[in-house]
């Protein structure tokens, strides 16, 4: 018996192997790069709204009253990735002082923070009174400084349509955060202006 003859069926499975190996491998890797995507199109987890006491404190940090307290007047169910997620009372005593409007925004970025802020309107309705971030910016990795392009919010008419570089100030770096932040003041003004308050519950 020949020892140096090589079987035909082991030297016909080893060329099969050869010849596969690397679509196995081209298949591997694909399927990895696929369930990556899929993880990558899952939705991702909403940043929660504060409670109640620590929206109460920015608040009366904005306004420097420590004497307010927060009255719940309506809540989103389900809650939103984009919309008004939540409204408030915030009262001086008996009297309704100011207006809370939360929402939030999703923004279809990879590599940006979504908006989460709420609105602070006086107790017309009449007039916005600061915009108050509830969730810091962030564009790939870095931290945006938003004071100055707050700052202009402040005192606007609730019945003014904002328009990003048309009459608001956009913010480089962070263009989509800005426009989504605008889109939903006008929503919550919106929002304000259906629902005015009793006279007797104003100040």
């Amino acid at each position: 018996m020949n020892r140096d003859r090589k079987d035909p069926v082991t030297m016909a499975f080893g060329v099969l192997l050869v010849a596969l190996l690397p679509t196995f491998l081209l298949l591997a890797s694909r399927y990895q790069s696929l369930d990556e995507r899929v993880r990558q199109l899952e939705p991702k987890p909403l940043v929660p709204v504060p409670s109640p006491e620590e929206l109460l404190a920015q608040v009366r940090q904005v306004v420097a009253d420590s004497t307010l307290q927060l009255h719940s007047g309506w809540t989103a169910a389900p809650e939103p990735t984009s919309g008004l997620v939540a409204a408030y009372q915030v009262m001086r005593g008996d009297q309704v002082a100011y207006r809370l409007v939360v929402f939030r925004y999703d923004i279809a970025c990879g590599v940006c923070r979504d908006v989460l802020a709420a609105a602070l309107y006086d107790a017309e309705g009449d007039a916005l009174v600061q915009v108050l971030l509830l969730d810091y910016w962030e564009v790939r990795g870095k931290r945006v400084d938003t004071v100055r392009f707050l700052r202009q919010f402040a005192g606007r008419s609730v019945a003014e349509e904002l328009v990003l570089e048309a009459n608001v100030d956009g913010i480089s770096g962070a263009t989509f955060s800005a426009g989504g932040l605008v889109e939903q003041l006008n929503t919550a003004a919106a929002w304000v202006r259906e629902q005015p308050l009793e006279k007797e519950e104003q100040l």
